[in-house]
């Protein structure tokens, strides 16, 4: 069994289970080596360049629990820092921050949390978060019944990167490597701006979700975007190397317009049934078909772009007609 070292540490302040019942603000370096639960009538803030290390104990899986609320503001120049007490943290070494039922102004900004179960929870709250990132967790970010706006930031090396479960989400600038599934939501409301999904094995899934995808990149993944029993739009988006398919749809009532899907490894967009329409992209040079219905309706993608070659497409012998006529003979501008 590997050694783990412990990281150097004088801790300011030192928890064990303990209740905050009056505003609290941490500074410098602090221990965490049990439950601390902010009051529901009581603020926790922690300044910038503050580092909480959690620390197992016997008994004692340690935690951070808000039903009051959380201020959080780190700068770029001084990030703060939830992790464990060990120089390298692993997923599952401290339980997480959960918010519970805390609907005030919830603040994270500029803030690393690494080697926890999850590293951040939110259930029926509400919370802002800018360049928060979560690394080595077991689940990033999970949100459920919640309100979440997230500018910048993401999650790395985790088994789930972000989880929503009812909720409602604005994400903007976001940045998922690394993780077994990037972001995946269920039942909730997405809008993803301008984001990054890189080496997944799978970057981007939703189930019975209105979702927006707007710009960004989804490259480099196992799976690119899954869309099951979901309506809204994909447009602008490079989906790109991806070593299954670049778009799946299911169920899903979306326009899929002006994005560029190419150099998959499988399939550009694979398709079960005809709800979805494709126009305005450029879908070329996917390894398997540019366009593979599995399905026995016919997938309208009128006004594409091909390639020199012409469409590749896949009508699962006749029965799942592609309507790819008429045809764009430049690229659209993306």
């Amino acid at each position: 069994m590997l050694l783990r070292l412990e990281a150097p540490f004088k801790p300011q302040l030192s928890y064990g289970d303990q209740l905050l019942s009056e505003d609290t603000v941490w500074r410098g370096e602090v221990l965490v080596e049990g439950a601390v639960t902010v009051a529901p009538q009581a603020t926790l803030t922690v300044e910038p360049g503050t580092v909480v290390r959690f620390k197992k104990s016997e008994g004692h899986n340690p935690t951070l629990v808000v039903q009051g609320r959380i201020a959080a503001s780190g700068t770029k120049e001084e990030p703060i820092r939830f992790t464990s007490n060990f120089v390298t943290s692993a997923a599952g070494d401290w339980l997480g921050i959960t918010l519970l039922g805390s609907e005030k102004k919830n603040v994270l900004e500029n803030c690393r949390i690494d080697g926890a179960q999850t590293g951040l929870e939110a259930l029926f709250s509400n919370l802002n978060l800018n360049g928060v990132r979560a690394e080595r967790c077991v689940t990033g970010m999970r949100f459920q019944d919640a309100l979440v706006q997230m500018e910048a930031g993401g999650a790395s090396d985790c088994d789930a990167g972000l989880v929503f479960a009812n909720s409602e989400a604005t994400l903007r600038s976001l940045n998922l490597i690394g993780n077994r599934a990037g972001i995946s939501a269920q039942k909730s409301s997405i809008y993803l701006q301008d984001a990054s999904l890189a080496m997944n094995r799978s970057a981007l899934s939703c189930d019975n979700c209105r979702v927006k995808l707007a710009g960004g990149a989804v490259l480099d993944n196992g799976r690119g975007v899954t869309l099951l029993e979901s309506e809204g739009g994909v447009s602008g988006v490079k989906l790109a190397r991806n070593s299954d398919y670049g778009l799946s749809l299911t169920g899903s009532r979306v326009r899929v317009e002006g994005n560029l899907i190419t150099g998959n490894g499988t399939q550009g967009v694979l398709v079960f049934d005809g709800a979805a329409v494709a126009w305005n992209n450029t879908i070329s040079g996917n390894s398997g078909y540019d366009i593979y219905n599995a399905g026995t309706e016919e997938f309208r993608a009128p006004n594409n772009f091909w390639g020199e070659n012409g469409p590749r497409i896949y009508d699962n012998g006749g029965r799942g007609k592609v309507g790819f006529a008429p045809q764009l003979k430049t690229a659209p501008k993306q």
